[in-house]
């Protein structure tokens, strides 16, 4: 699937609100059904609004950038909006 050049989440770095926005991101690709299986009892936390681990959750935010990093459409990344570290998306890489 391609993703969009553009914001996925903003005005928060928190893990609890990036997490299910970015498996959302990540809709139904196997990447996301591992990642969820891998970290299961950060997603069931999040699920009954409890608190997280921070070290798991921290482990779990980390692996989804990653995952969407691959999911960048070409000549894009995904990651923070230089001038902005709480714009997340998909961002053209010329403009670095």
């Amino acid at each position: 699937m391609a993703h969009e050049i553009g914001t996925v989440s903003h005005g928060t770095m928190r893990d609890e609100d990036l997490i299910p926005t970015f498996l959302d991101t990540l809709e139904s690709t196997e990447t996301r059904e591992r990642l969820i299986g891998e970290f299961r009892t950060v997603v069931d936390a999040l699920d009954a609004g409890e608190d997280l681990d921070t070290e798991d959750a921290g482990y779990l935010t980390e692996a989804l950038f990653d995952a969407l990093g691959e999911e960048a459409p070409a000549g894009a990344y995904f990651g923070a909006l230089e001038g902005d570290g709480s714009d997340y998306g998909f961002w053209s890489a010329e403009e670095i």
